[in-house]
């Protein structure tokens, strides 16, 4: 039997509303040691703020920090996954979008979880080989710059 991707997920992660100031998400990012935080209307995910996002779309521009909500400058639209969905599938259409995590929805499309690379690497022994060198493409295109 294959693993499900509720297996391995990052379960609660943090959610912000729309309307949340990117400072606070930020400071939420640090205290929490997380990379991402999802945007959430009605718990559904609408969004994803991560720290390439605050590097690219905040540090690196000229935009009054005071003025940035969450949902100006998170990655859109989300890119999601079943909870009852196979890792390989997660990783493969992880692959596909070239991107390091997937949120993870119930039968509701609410926020359940997050899968990330880093939960795929600390569970590649109980994965199958092919999944495995599935892993490592994706990592190997993170080192070099392509996801």
């Amino acid at each position: 039997m294959k693993m499900k991707v509720s297996e391995i997920m990052t379960k609660d992660p943090i959610k912000v509303k729309i309307m949340t100031p990117i400072k606070e998400v930020a400071k939420l990012m640090r205290d929490k040691s997380v990379s991402s935080v999802i945007i959430v209307k009605n718990e559904k995910p609408i969004g994803i703020v991560t720290e390439r996002d605050l590097v690219r779309r905040v540090m690196a521009s000229d935009r009054d920090l005071n003025r940035i909500t969450a949902f100006d400058i998170c990655s859109k639209p989300v890119v999601a996954v079943s909870e009852i969905s196979e890792i390989d599938d997660a990783v493969e259409l992880m692959k596909k979008n070239k991107i390091r995590r997937v949120v993870v929805v119930d039968s509701s499309d609410r926020v359940v979880g997050i899968l990330t690379t880093d939960d795929i690497g600390y569970n590649l022994k109980s994965l199958s080989e092919d999944l495995a060198i599935k892993y490592v493409t994706i990592m190997k295109r993170q080192m070099t710059g392509y996801c």
